[in-house]
């Protein structure tokens, strides 16, 4: 289901649980805002995304309550919630959740999955809500798609004084095994702009420091080992916007040794790959005029 023209949504509005509201302008045109978020990259990759791409640890949530207190009971944004991983892990610690994307198909996914929260088809970067009104605003796996600068003041302008912005990412990192080494290096090879430094975010608290608006940031890094077998593996692999986003001939070619690498390193076809999950995270000043 979709409501058009959801503008400014009070917390009551927001909480339309099971449903997906498409962000409109104050009055009710929508054209404009689905031209905007048109092209999600995802989308066409919504089925292997939703069968394959991991859920979050245990000890993650566990340091971000350290951080912030308590789930139970808190306002939570989770922005470019995707196919709702992190949304599904926040309910099921008690947060009410507002989940949002760009991408209709992945969101609609999210929705099959949980039921309980509310879903809004929106930008990160014009977040629809009232001012002030989130303990706290997630990015899992999605900070790095938006306009640095837009986001930050968005998620500064949403977020109560005491909340918290939080961005996280998993990223499998079994550096300086031979089989992983080389498959990272296949990947920069064929993959236009991919490059192994990018799995680390040290860069992601910059446009949020800048506003002026937060307390120092801090960064918590949660290493974790991921159980799967080769043909999840490459399900996964298919879920990657850079390799999905390669043509036929260049993408089938990437996968098929793609999968002789794991192949190869895991013969009896299950493999143990080693993670970390990179949280970074920073509190909305208490000041009155920030």
């Amino acid at each position: 289901m979709f409501i058009h023209g959801v503008a400014s949504l009070s917390s009551a509005e927001f909480l339309d649980h099971g449903h997906i509201l498409l962000y409109g302008r104050e009055d009710g045109e929508t054209d404009g805002v689905r031209r905007q978020m048109t092209g999600s990259p995802f989308d066409a990759l919504a089925e292997d995304y939703d069968a394959a791409r991991p859920s979050y640890p245990d000890g993650l949530y566990e340091a971000l309550e350290k951080v912030t207190g308590p789930l139970a009971g808190k306002l939570v944004l989770d922005g470019g919630a995707g196919t709702g991983i992190a949304t599904r892990q926040l309910a099921g610690r008690g947060a009410r959740t507002v989940a949002f994307d760009i991408g209709e198909q992945m969101l609609r996914r999210a929705q099959a999955r949980g039921r309980g929260p509310c879903f809004l088809l929106a930008d990160g970067n014009a977040i629809p809500l009232r001012d002030r009104c989130a303990d706290l605003a997630c990015f899992a796996q999605s900070w790095h798609w938006l306009d640095q600068d837009r986001a930050a003041r968005e998620v500064a302008r949403v977020l109560r004084p005491g909340g918290y912005w939080a961005a996280w990412w998993n990223h499998e990192w079994a550096d300086g095994e031979e089989w992983f080494d080389a498959y990272q290096a296949l990947l920069e090879s064929a993959c236009p702009g991919y490059h192994r430094g990018f799995r680390d975010p040290s860069w992601a608290e910059e446009r949020i420091a800048q506003t002026g608006r937060f307390e120092p940031g801090v960064q918590i890094v949660v290493r974790w080992t991921r159980t799967l077998s080769v043909g999840e593996w490459m399900t996964y692999e298919r879920s990657k916007s850079y390799i999905g986003g390669l043509g036929p001939a260049e993408r089938e070619p990437l996968l098929a040794r793609i999968a002789d690498i794991a192949g190869a390193r895991f013969p009896g076809g299950q493999m143990s790959v080693p993670y970390r999950t990179r949280l970074r995270l920073a509190r909305r000043r208490l000041s009155a005029r920030a």
